[in-house]
């Protein structure tokens, strides 16, 4: 006789079948991007064996049909994948957070469903386009529009800079309602398949880095839609799925910073034992061991980044007011994977400078992540400006009240004179609000560090309070 498993049985299942599914993905990923000095750009049949193993169906929700039942379970598979590759993890965050996040929680069901089955059925791409040749972070002044009539849609513009582009069969395109000749505020997100008449990529550019990842200038000449492709929440203009999109893919961006910083601990580990200058190991320099503790400490902090934010979204449906956590995410994910992948080709000197290196690769494919979804300089700024909105004030007392939010208090053990630069501040330039508003997400990081005791958390620890301190020497020279 057959007995039928309880239900910790079916859960135990459940996990080991994701454990399972989880391990062929790492399996493929070392078989192909192990090497450090192979990091060649990979083609479509690599890509589309990678996407037939089932990364994204942890970003579709189980009553779909996909694995997500938890944030941290994709950014797992993002961490995962960002350690052998980031262009592979960066398009997972493309794919996943900014297109079928979205679609699933926001576009009617006639609309998700059979997009959802082909990202299940097969392996599907999906991007977002905001960016416009004129510009993108004002999204305000976008001038890419469509007009209404019935339940039809016309969509007219141009875009730039969407990863995939040209790829991807599925979009979300961001356009502002126009009417008469008038182009008014209203923002809305069109879903538009690749295939629709009137969509021409015009250009390919050839991007410095993240070579793999497809980027140019997408033209919409009349395109005709159903009105059910607006994807926006029900009776609300589009501008909240538009933030809610944004934010949440911000927020997993520490997740590819964790998955870089790991591989590179590791690689500059293993180059600082077996490389020799001046009769011994460059790892018993004291310089030497100094950058791989660096570099350790921004492994630990990407990764306690992305358990804190992954909790945080399982938690909060709407984090349209989680300024300080996702612009820190943001910020620090950003600027510490620049600071390691900077650290490891110091340590691998020339070795590394080169297109098919893996630090080489890091050094280039980096630097975007400070530029795309928002400008550092201008989450910075909106930062110390938040907090001022939420308390009246951007002082130590608001930074406690501010944090407490987020069940976190100050560190008590900030650098010395760094609170006192936020207090009496009356009138104060871009500038100096920019450099206060990137104090503030170091800070914040610090205090996530609270009360950990092991030797990476302490390594991390020691690079935020070293960071903001050599933001605060810096504010004086700002006035």
């Amino acid at each position: 006789m057959t007995i039928a498993p309880s239900a910790p049985d079916r859960r135990w299942i459940a996990n080991d079948t994701e454990k399972m599914a989880k391990t062929k993905i790492e399996e493929f990923l070392k078989s192909h991007f192990s090497a450090v000095d192979r990091q060649e750009p990979y083609g479509e049949e690599l890509l589309r064996d990678f996407l037939q193993l089932g990364p994204l169906h942890y970003f579709i929700p189980t009553s779909l049909g996909g694995r997500l039942e938890r944030v941290e379970s994709y950014l797992e598979v993002v961490e995962t994948t960002s350690y052998y590759s980031v262009p592979l993890g960066l398009t997972l965050g493309i794919s996943g957070t900014l297109f079928l996040q979205p679609m699933v929680k926001f576009s009617r069901p006639e609309v998700r469903d059979p997009v959802v089955r082909d990202f299940l059925e097969s392996p599907a791409l999906g991007g977002i386009m905001i960016t416009e040749p004129t510009g993108g972070t004002d999204i305000f002044g976008l001038n890419t529009t469509y007009t209404q009539d019935g339940e039809k849609l016309r969509l007219q513009g141009a875009k730039c800079w969407g990863g995939l582009t040209g790829r991807a069969g599925h979009w979300l395109v961001a356009a502002r309602l126009k009417r008469g000749d008038r182009i008014t505020k209203r923002l809305n997100l069109l879903y538009v398949p690749l295939v629709s008449e009137g969509v021409e990529v015009r250009t390919y550019f050839d991007a410095l880095g993240l070579q793999p990842i497809t980027y140019g200038q997408t033209h919409y000449e009349g395109v005709e839609l159903p009105a059910a492709h607006i994807v926006a929440p029900e009776g609300q203009s589009g501008l909240r799925a538009i933030y809610d999109t944004l934010f949440r893919t911000r927020l997993g961006m520490p997740a590819i910073a964790a998955g870089l910083c790991k591989r590179l601990v590791h690689e500059v580990e293993e180059r600082a034992e077996g490389r020799w200058a001046f009769g011994q190991k460059i790892s018993q320099y004291d310089q030497v061991q100094f950058r791989i503790s660096g570099l350790r400490g921004l492994a630990v902090l990407n990764h306690r980044l992305w358990r804190f934010t992954g909790g945080w979204m399982n938690d909060h449906a709407d984090v349209s007011g989680d300024y300080t956590l996702v612009n820190a995410a943001k910020i620090l994910s950003s600027e510490t994977m620049q600071t390691a992948a900077d650290s490891a080709l110091q340590i691998f000197a020339s070795a590394g400078y080169k297109r098919n290196h893996l630090v080489g690769r890091a050094y280039v494919d980096t630097r975007p992540f400070q530029i795309f979804e928002g400008s550092n300089d201008v989450l910075d700024e909106n930062s110390y400006e938040a907090i001022v909105d939420r308390h009246g004030r951007c002082d130590g007392a608001a930074l406690e009240e501010e944090f407490q939010r987020y069940g976190l208090s100050l560190a008590g053990d900030l650098p010395a004179g760094a609170l006192e630069l936020f207090e009496g501040k009356e009138e104060l330039s871009q500038r100096q609000k920019v450099q206060l508003g990137r104090m503030i997400s170091w800070i914040f990081a610090l205090s996530l560090l609270q009360g950990t005791d092991g030797n990476g958390e302490m390594e991390a620890r020691r690079v935020a309070m070293q960071r903001i301190a050599e933001l605060a020497a810096a504010v004086p020279y700002l006035s």
